[in-house]
């Protein structure tokens, strides 16, 4: 689904400014997406591309201790920024699934030039 990236620091477990949930978004997007592209603190942003010369997907965790937030900047898309706050474990799952979506219909809809 992604291209490889170049890896990045994990975020601690023990991290004072994160939370279990923010630890538990970091490992579950991992496990799924593999290492961010880029990170800042707590913020982690991937660069998912359905294919080697197509636009990238961007997605954002946003690392804030009491909610953390999923942004998703679909050039794809007609509704191309797509965001939502994290509460529990199951809306990662839902966060996933809505990014897999968004990167299979990339994936059919992108023509190279």
């Amino acid at each position: 689904m992604s291209l490889p990236i170049p890896p990045s620091s994990p975020v601690p477990s023990s991290s004072p400014k994160g939370s279990p949930l923010l630890t538990y978004i970091h490992a579950k997007f991992r496990e799924v997406f593999g290492e961010p592209y880029s990170m800042l603190e707590l913020d982690s942003q991937w660069s998912l591309r359905s294919a080697p010369a197509a636009p990238a997907i961007f997605v954002l965790v946003n690392g804030s201790y009491e909610k953390p937030a999923v942004w998703i900047f679909d050039p794809y898309a007609a509704e191309n920024v797509w965001r939502t706050s994290i509460t529990s474990n199951d809306e990662v799952d839902t966060a996933i699934k809505e990014i897999q979506r968004r990167v299979a219909s990339a994936a059919a809809s992108w023509q190279p030039v």
